[in-house]
């Protein structure tokens, strides 16, 4: 159980690193998305997670909830045409994930996240919000966007080693979804 444990927690840090699908979803009205917006909701749909772990596969279900939200992201539009838009986040919220494999009791951990996105650049192409943050690039589909409320969504398909768990190797699928109102 205590393995369960750990191959939770590390599934939750790795659903902040995903790739989003491309779609031909209609162009998202840029102009909509700068100013500052609140993490208002985390959740995961579709979640599945499968491992060896001492020699016995293992598979099943994963979601993730957030709460004690206390997060602000504020996208800024650069000023000329040559200016990047800027993204700049503060504050985290609490993640909530629970493992669901059968014949088990559910396992949840609950874990910090400290900051969300951080500070960097971002843009819109199509449907598609990108942000670049410490040389590091995030896809997000946006699924809604309204004058004060958007959802970004991530695909999860991956496989991670985990070395705290012997170098086991965790295939990872899922979506994630953030919902953010604007302030």
């Amino acid at each position: 159980m205590k393995k369960l444990s750990l191959l939770l927690c590390l599934i939750t840090a790795s659903l902040f690193v995903g790739c989003s699908s491309d779609d031909d979803t209609p162009v998202i009205d840029q102009s909509s998305i700068p100013g500052t917006w609140n993490l208002t909701d985390v959740r995961s749909e579709n979640g599945k997670v499968s491992a060896t772990i001492q020699g016995v596969p293992v598979s099943g279900d994963y979601s993730v909830d957030g709460k004690d939200y206390d997060a602000s992201i504020t996208f800024t539009e650069g000023t000329s045409e040559n200016d990047a838009n800027t993204v700049a986040a503060t504050g985290g919220f609490t993640l909530v994930a629970t493992v669901t494999i059968p014949t088990q009791d559910p396992v949840e951990v609950e874990e910090t996240i400290p900051s969300v996105i951080g500070s960097g650049e971002w843009t819109v192409d199509g449907n598609t919000l990108t942000t670049t943050v410490q040389g590091e690039t995030q896809n997000y589909e946006i699924v809604e966007l309204t004058g004060t409320s958007m959802t970004l969504k991530i695909e999860i398909d991956e496989t991670r080693t985990i070395e705290q768990l012997g170098n086991i190797e965790a295939a990872i699928t899922g979506e994630q979804f953030f919902v953010l109102t604007k302030q």
